[in-house]
């Protein structure tokens, strides 16, 4: 994950939050633990740029996401049934949890590279994202009012697309 701030001269920070770590566990005392947990945020990106009479601001996105559908808990012995779109968890005679794909399975990912910019305004962020995987979190809340600029770029790959997935939006259509 890479993050990049640039914030210009003559403005005032509300509020302004900081990357987190967190994770989750499973309880192995539990007969059914892997259906329990709830183990993501809210998975919100939200910005929003407004300039004063006058001045200017400009929004520029250029994104991409996938999660594909949860197929539940599985049993070990039909872990390759699994449906093909899905993915699944399975627990191993050791008592640990991995994950089963279907062939066709998107993936789960988040991909987003973004300059916010207004000469004169308030930008506001709001960010609560998270991931089961890599045990990463990032939340923040802020606000700046006068001249502000943010460019950046973010990236979180949960888990990689199956072998017969679809990766190019294109190619939907």
């Amino acid at each position: 994950m890479t993050k990049k701030i640039k914030i210009a001269p003559l403005i005032s920070i509300l509020t302004m939050a900081a990357l987190l770590t967190s994770g989750f566990s499973f309880d192995s005392s539990e007969q059914d633990n892997l259906s329990r947990k709830n183990m993501l945020s809210g998975q919100i990106w939200a910005v929003q740029v407004t300039a004063e009479p006058g001045e200017s601001a400009t929004l520029q996105q250029n994104f991409e996401a996938a999660h594909g559908p949860y197929d539940g808990d599985v049993d070990k012995d039909s872990a390759d049934q699994v449906d093909k779109n899905s993915f699944g968890l399975v627990e191993d005679d050791d008592g640990s949890t991995k994950v089963v794909k279907g062939e066709d399975y998107v993936g789960s990912y988040f991909h987003i590279e973004q300059l916010a910019h207004t000469t004169g305004g308030k930008l506001s962020r709001y960010i609560d994202i998270s991931s089961p995987w890599s045990h990463g979190y990032l939340y923040e809340d802020m606000s700046v009012v006068g001249e502000a600029t943010i460019e950046e770029s973010f990236s979180m790959d949960n888990l990689a697309p199956g072998d017969g997935a679809l990766t190019d939006w294109f190619k939907l259509f």
